[in-house]
């Protein structure tokens, strides 16, 4: 059990074949602005049952289940980095170990949002990382620049802005914690 700064109970766990239903429930009752600012994959019933049934290593799925063991919010960690990130820090002249990486997406349900969940799943991810020897955490495509609240709570635990740039019609911000 992890205490969000609500005094509410979560469970924090990977994600496991079983979560499809729960997962693809989550997916769906986000709201339109937080799916627009979350996009690691679509989010279709083909593709989440596809996930939660290859379940891999490469890229791991945390999961926080409320006291009903609804999935309240959904963060991935993949091991290294998406080549365009790579790309992007390079031309910035910021050469990180790929083998010391990871790539990090997260998502937290619109009703939790502002209750100390993100920070406490981002504080359970950042300590299991830590003790699997990664050294750099990397956003995964970027933080939208309009999205104040998340630019705002990356700056707050200490992640470093690398450079925008321009995606899908909007402005980015690559942006990196050393950890």
């Amino acid at each position: 059990m992890n205490d969000t700064n609500n005094n509410t109970s979560v469970v924090i766990r990977l994600l496991e074949k079983d979560d499809a239903a729960a997962l693809y429930s989550y997916l769906t009752h986000l709201s339109a602005e937080s799916k627009s600012r979350f996009g690691p994959h679509a989010f279709d019933k083909i593709t989440i049952d596809t996930i939660c049934s290859s379940l891999s290593n490469d890229i791991l799925r945390f999961i926080a289940l409320d006291n009903e063991q609804n999935i309240v919010a959904y963060m991935l960690i993949k091991q290294g980095m998406q080549e365009g990130e790579r790309m992007r820090y390079v031309a910035n002249g910021i050469y990180l170990d790929e083998a010391l990486a990871c790539t990090y997406a997260p998502s937290v349900a619109d009703v939790w949002q502002n209750a100390g969940l993100g920070t406490t799943m981002f504080n359970f991810i950042k300590n299991f990382v830590s003790k699997e020897g990664k050294k750099y955490m990397i956003l995964w495509g970027g933080v939208q620049a309009t999205n104040s609240r998340a630019v705002h709570f990356y700056k707050k635990h200490h992640f470093i802005p690398v450079a925008n740039f321009w995606y899908d019609d909007k402005e980015n911000i690559d942006m990196y914690l050393t950890l």
